[in-house]
């Protein structure tokens, strides 16, 4: 069985997150994909973005790091986006404290969508919508982005490679009625179950006897990859034998310890998204030896 190793948002132990650099830094070591969480700018480029507004603990301005309230990437231009520097964390951060192997690069901005797609055709493509039913003034509407998203990809050849993934299942399934033969993941989490009717847009897992892993096959395409991917924090293997005999790849995130990796491995799961790759290779190198 070959496991999917993502490197999330490219590789942000070791290099600066979403990121080109970062995606080449983890498409060198050998990942299986690069994970990338999606934002809208005004004039509608799709981006790079895994929060709603600029995060001053990655964001400089002519060389000052940005403080809070920071503007939204929906209110910028890519031209006005284009300014900002991504390529270093704050000193003395709580990011800088929980990354502090990762390289900086001076001179990083925040890379479209488009150019991710371009930079190595045989990587999978791990595309997270970052839309908020809790917050819908902070994002475009889940079909909006679904549907520049597969403009970009359709464009750029990156479709047959991509999968497409979000907490917000809304725009999920719109992409199943437009491509039913795209690959799909459903991700979870404690917040988003403990709201499941706004983030699923109606169901809970408790229309499905309190399985997930059944809400999810329920949203499943035929003939589709479908993924579902659950917060590796309070997972348990019979939650992942029953996602796997509905026919779903698992695939947790974001597992950046090596024995938690082994664990989950022998578990059965599919595919692992970590911040650090090196270690992912290792672990399922050493899991195949096994």
């Amino acid at each position: 069985m070959t496991i999917e190793l993502h490197g999330h948002r490219g590789a942000r132990g070791l290099w600066p997150e979403n990121s080109l650099p970062g995606f080449a830094a983890a498409i060198a070591l050998g990942v299986t994909a690069i994970e990338m969480d999606i934002a809208l700018t005004a004039d509608g480029v799709v981006v790079l973005s895994h929060d709603p507004g600029l995060d001053p603990d990655l964001t400089r301005l002519d060389g000052d790091w940005i403080d809070a309230p920071t503007p939204r990437v929906l209110d910028l231009t890519l031209a006005e986006l284009s300014r900002y520097d991504i390529g270093r964390i704050r000193p003395g951060s709580a990011q800088a404290g929980r990354f502090p192997d990762q390289r900086g690069l001076d001179g990083l901005r925040i890379p479209t969508l488009a150019e991710v797609v371009a930079l190595r055709p045989e990587v999978m493509l791990s595309v997270e919508l970052k839309t908020h039913p809790d917050r819908p003034a902070d994002s475009t509407s889940p079909e909006v982005m679904a549907d520049a998203v597969l403009a970009v990809l359709e464009e750029g050849g990156g479709l047959g490679r991509a999968r497409v993934i979000s907490f917000d299942w809304r725009g999920l399934r719109h992409l199943r009625r437009r491509c039913p033969g795209l690959s799909l993941g459903f991700l979870t989490d404690a917040e988003s179950l403990a709201d499941a009717a706004l983030w699923w847009d109606g169901p809970t897992a408790a229309d499905y006897g309190g399985s997930i892993p059944r809400a999810v096959a329920a949203e499943a395409a035929a003939g589709a990859i479908t993924a579902w991917g659950p917060d590796h924090e309070g997972l348990s293997e019979a939650q992942v034998a029953q996602a796997k005999a509905l026919g779903l790849l698992v695939n947790p995130w974001t597992v950046n310890d090596e024995a938690e990796m082994t664990r989950l491995l022998g578990w059965g799961v599919g595919a692992i998204t970590t911040d650090y790759p090196n270690r992912g290779l290792r672990a399922i190198a050493a899991f195949a030896a096994t």
